[in-house]
């Protein structure tokens, strides 16, 4: 059994919405990747954003300066 870390859970109401993110953090060589939602998180579509919590306030930005929505931001062991 792998070792759980923490991590930064971002999700999306809709899978639009985490397309979105997807491809413009992609392109702006943000960190993370996208995952199924954890059962640990209830939420929209079912995908969310993953990376190391330290980019908490920069991806936040980026999400503010991209105009890109999601349903919740949160930091949990996965």
């Amino acid at each position: 059994m792998r070792e759980k870390k923490l991590t930064l859970i971002i999700s999306f109401e809709t899978t639009t919405q985490a397309m979105a993110m997807e491809m413009k953090c992609k392109k702006a060589g943000m960190p993370g990747r996208m995952i199924p939602l954890p059962e640990e998180v209830s939420a929209g579509c079912g995908l969310s954003w993953s990376m190391p919590p330290e980019y908490k306030e920069e991806v936040l930005a980026f999400m503010d300066e991209n105009s890109l929505v999601y349903d919740q931001c949160c930091e949990i062991y996965f």
